[in-house]
């Protein structure tokens, strides 16, 4: 197998999010978005020119005291 080019890539870094921090996040932003925002976060919090806070979902998505199953209820 080919070794990958990772010249143009940033290096991984490891994160610690809590499984139902990260399981909200991607269904606020989709799974494939969680380090994108994360990235957008860190640009606007580091006040680096032309970088606007992200926005944010319409409402809470999971949380504290806020259960699958509640969720599920709120749902619908």
């Amino acid at each position: 197998m080919a070794k990958q080019n990772t010249e143009r890539h940033t290096p991984l870094r490891p994160l610690r999010i809590p499984d139902d921090e990260w399981e909200a996040l991607g269904k606020a932003v989709g799974d494939r978005n969680r380090t994108r925002l994360i990235r957008e976060f860190a640009r606007w919090y580091l006040r680096w020119p032309d970088n606007k806070q992200p926005a944010r979902p319409p409402e809470q998505i999971g949380g504290p005291g806020i259960s699958s199953k509640t969720q599920e209820a709120q749902d619908g």
